[in-house]
């Protein structure tokens, strides 16, 4: 028999928070705890020190808009400026990420709503106000668990995206039956966060620090106040991973079921004015002032760089914001990035945002009354589209594990895993972060998990391998993914060298790389010093998270995944997560002719394929380098030359096999696809070849084609000799 094959595709700071290596895989509770107190003192003394310094410097203490957005005075920098915590700114949304298809009805057929008994009270959120409890969407359905007095719009409108129950179908929250929702403001949230985190799986946080420019529309006249240290032109805070920062990667670390979300921020269009025209900053006594007319060399943060703290913790799920999709996705170019999301990367490089999601004009509850409803845009609103749905995840996952959850780096690894592609080019970029949320691919995954893909959580040892041989599906390409809860870097600069501060705050550098014979393919890296480049391979020496996605794949045929580490793992061990896809396939089996003599194929052509063996004597020839686009259910000539190598004229039969359903064999109903005629000496075999309707868009297969020196097409099998 002559063979040929081809594929085919179809169309802490100092509050004592200190890590332990057993705090990877399980809830240090009583670290957390004494943390927590600790906390919640220091805060205090803060806050009296902090109110004391306000009434001498003429500084607000709480800065409430028209528009219900809200900033409250919450610390003051080393340059002795105040900062300002601000907060940020729904069926649509639900579609836009496919939450939609998780609840009752959805075409993921698993009517998901937060419903189940194991995840009440499983999801937070802190926020500038207290939620409007006894709204119709969210009446006895939330624990406001501080002494927060005054309703809050931008608050109640966030809760209500998360888990509004739907009495208006429009604004229907993502986890819309949760029975309840945890809820604080954010005036002391750091204590608040290491007290619930050993009880949270998820928390939501549409707020951060104020940077760079603010139009300060409460002053009479109105005004633009830049928000940067005296005689500097870029304001330090965007990128700069701060103390906040450090110890939210530490309560992560801490808690490791625990997945802190946060919105990236929207300073990409708050620009300041134009040059040449007034404005206003803090002089070098830390008091606002006039500063006369803007000059030319302050930064308008209009582009890259404009994430402020603690959106550049490595631990979180940091959320930009794009235009709705209504229709839900099917291409890149569907994801239209919103005005004024903010945009990566961290000062050290890190890919940030994580993920995006809609942020545009969501309509959601309000606290103007028990019927109020309002439409807001921000990524204050597309950061609980993600958070409200990440808890359908963790209810699914729970619901075939037998009440267990994942760890928050499997939850965030499995987003990033799963998101759809967005921007101009392949891979992960400093705008749109890993890509659009698809919830239905992240249940899907979960679904199939230990067999055409895999869900692990594993601990990787000081100076272990961990090797994992793999055979390709040919559902979809391989890709795999490694996300870890990384212990808080020990560095904060100072503020007088922060500004743009290269220096690297990952700690444990793990590695992953997909191997198939000489070939070793590697993740997807950026590069800081040029942030508008296209994502390449390579060695990711900065993220807590690699991403690997092959161009091209071989259906049963085995790669081999590795992960390791660099330098020494502190506290001697790291905890990862590693989500792999389109692999569970099965070897194929042997073809190979009793001799090289007598007939050959000579050249096969269909669809975009022309390809003619080498001149000689031949026997198997694999061609699973070359890749054929075919459709189902379409129709395409094939034409076979056979001849012989030592001009012998036996008769022979071809025929062409393809595995239609991926199991395997070519044995199936309808893997059969053309048989020749008996060919006495040289000869063509022509004909059209019907694929079959079934075939899945996306997905690779093996088509062989097995020529035999026989009158009895019976004879001619796709597999032996």
């Amino acid at each position: 028999m002559r063979f040929f094959s081809v594929r085919l595709l179809l169309f802490v700071i100092a509050t004592g928070c200190y890590q332990l290596s057993v705090a990877q895989v399980k809830t240090n509770t009583e670290l957390l705890r004494q943390s927590a107190m600790l906390q919640a003192a220091k805060e205090k003394r803060n806050h009296e020190q902090l109110i004391a310094l306000a009434r001498q410097k003429g500084w607000d203490t709480v800065i409430t808009r028209s528009n219900g957005y809200i900033s409250i005075l919450a610390g003051v920098d080393d340059f002795g400026l105040p900062l300002y915590l601000a907060t940020e700114n729904n069926i649509v949304a639900a579609a836009t990420i496919g939450t939609n298809k998780l609840w009752a009805g959805g075409s993921a057929g698993l009517s998901l709503s937060g419903s189940s008994n194991n995840v009440k009270s499983k999801l937070g959120i802190w926020d500038g106000g207290k939620i409007r409890a006894t709204h119709v969407e969210l009446t006895g359905r939330i624990a406001q668990r501080d002494n927060t007095s005054a309703n809050s719009d931008h608050a109640t409108h966030v809760a209500g995206t998360m888990i509004a129950s739907g009495v208006n179908p429009a604004a229907k929250g993502m986890s819309y039956g949760l029975q309840q929702l945890v809820a604080y403001d954010f005036s002391n949230d750091n204590a608040e966060m290491l007290t619930e985190a050993p009880n949270l799986l998820i928390s939501n946080h549409s707020y951060g620090f104020n940077a760079g420019w603010n139009y300060n529309s409460d002053a009479n006249p109105a005004r633009w106040e830049y928000l940067g240290p005296w005689e500097t032109t870029e304001d330090y805070k965007f990128g700069y991973y701060s103390s906040g920062s450090q110890l939210w990667d530490s309560i992560a670390y801490n808690a490791p079921y625990y997945l802190i979300v946060k919105s990236a921020g929207n300073n990409r269009n708050e620009n300041g004015p134009a040059v040449g025209q007034p404005y206003w900053r803090y002089n070098a006594a830390g008091t606002m002032v006039a500063a006369g007319n803007r000059p030319a060399n302050i930064s308008s943060n209009d582009s890259y760089d404009i994430l402020s703290t603690n959106s550049t913790a490595k631990n979180i799920l940091v959320v930009g914001a794009i235009n709705p999709i209504s229709s839900g996705y099917t291409r890149p170019q569907d994801v239209v990035m919103s005005a004024f999301s903010s945009w990566g990367p961290t000062d050290d490089g890190r890919i940030k945002p994580d993920v995006v999601a809609d942020g545009v004009n969501l309509l959601s509850s309000i606290a103007t009354s028990n019927t109020a409803y309002g439409t807001l845009s921000g990524t204050s609103m597309a950061s609980p589209n993600a958070s409200g749905s990440l808890l359908l995840l963790q209810e699914y996952y729970s619901q075939l594990h037998s009440g267990t959850f994942m760890r928050s780096a499997t939850l965030k690894g499995l987003v990033i895993h799963t998101a759809d592609e967005a921007g101009l080019t392949p891979g992960p970029d400093y705008q749109y972060g890993w890509g659009l949320i698809n919830m239905q691919k992240a249940a899907a995954m979960i679904t199939s998990n230990n067999t055409t893909q895999l869900i692990q959580e594993n601990v990787l040892n000081n100076g272990a391998t961990f090797t994992l041989p793999v055979v390709a599906s040919g559902d979809g390409l391989i890709s795999a993914t490694i996300s870890w809860t990384d212990p808080k870097a020990e560095t904060v600069e100072t503020v007088a060298n922060a500004l743009d501060n290269p220096a690297k705050k990952l700690v444990n550098d793990l590695d992953i790389v997909i191997k198939k014979g000489a070939t070793t393919y590697r993740p997807w890296t950026l590069s800081p010093a040029a942030p508008s480049a296209a994502a390449t391979r390579g060695d990711n020496t900065l993220d807590n998270v690699e991403k690997i996605e092959l161009t091209d794949v071989v259906p049963g045929e085995t790669y081999t995944i590795q992960v390791t580490h660099k330098n020494v793992l502190q506290r001697g061990t790291q905890a990862y997560s590693l989500l792999v896809s389109g692999v569970g396939g099965q070897t194929y089996c042997a073809s190979a002719p009793t001799s090289t003599a007598g007939a050959r194929i000579d050249s096969v052509s269909f669809s975009n394929i022309r390809q003619q063996n080498p001149a000689g004597c031949t026997s198997y020839t694999s061609y699973t380098s070359l890749t054929g686009n075919i459709e189902p259910g379409q129709t395409l000539p094939i034409f076979i030359r056979l001849n012989s190598c030592d001009a012998s004229a036996a008769g022979k039969i071809a025929k062409v096999f393809i595995d239609a359903n991926n199991d395997g064999d070519f044995t199936d109903a309808n893997e059969t696809l053309a048989t020749s005629a008996v060919i006495n000496g040289d000869g063509n075999f022509t004909g059209n070849i019907t694929f079959p309707s079934t075939l899945t868009p996306g997905k690779y297969l093996i088509l062989r084609i097995v020529m035999q020196e026989t009158s009895n097409a019976a004879d001619v099998s796709p597999c032996l000799s």
